[in-house]
């Protein structure tokens, strides 16, 4: 058992519950709260990657578990692990990863989304706004559903890949995990070379 172990426990454990919250969300009709559990389940994906930019995966999951903040630590080339970062380190795979995480923050605080996701009508004539608060979202077209679930699986298959790559490296020997990584250029430091 090695601390990047615990970590990936975790990250699966996390994954877990919040894609559950999440189906009992959808099936609910509640967007504000899918919303929500998407922007946590991205910050899970995330920070879990950024195991793949430091030097030692390992020391980096133990600082995890000791309680470090990860967006306080550092990458091998001396960058802040922000969200932010990490976020652009996943933009050429996942155009979409930029906008959807900057409009989704806006729902683990609260801020004007839960503002305007009250807002049910806007009156052109009369400059009326009708208001509903509700635990139902049925104003959302099919189309926000859709995308909601999309960037969910999305974000899933990001933590996947980062597992997957972690179980491949954990069948290699010292010595073929050393030279892989040798035989690799800093592009292609992806999982399953790093930890």
């Amino acid at each position: 058992m090695f601390p990047f172990d615990l970590l990936s426990f975790g990250a699966v454990k996390r994954n877990i519950g919040t894609a559950r919250a999440f189906q009992m969300m959808i099936e609910s009709w509640n967007m504000v709260c899918a919303r929500s559990l998407l922007r946590i389940h991205i910050d899970t994906s995330l920070r879990f990657s950024a195991a793949w930019l430091v030097d030692e995966p390992h020391e980096f999951a133990m600082r995890v578990l000791k309680g470090e903040r990860i967006d306080k630590m550092k990458d091998k080339d001396g960058r802040r692990l922000t969200d932010a970062h990490l976020v652009s380190v996943h933009t050429a795979e996942h155009p979409w990863l930029p906008d959807v995480y900057k409009s989704l923050s806006g729902y683990v605080h609260f801020s004007g989304s839960h503002i305007y996701d009250s807002v049910a009508s806007v009156g052109d004539q009369d400059r009326t706004v009708s208001l509903e608060v509700s635990d139902v979202d049925l104003k959302f077209p099919e189309f926000s559903w859709i995308e909601v679930l999309d960037c969910f699986r999305e974000t899933t298959s990001i933590l996947a890949r980062y597992l997957r790559g972690y179980a491949e490296t954990k069948k290699l020997s010292p010595a073929e995990l050393e030279e892989a990584k040798r035989q690799l250029t800093p592009r292609q430091k992806e999982p399953p070379s790093n930890p």
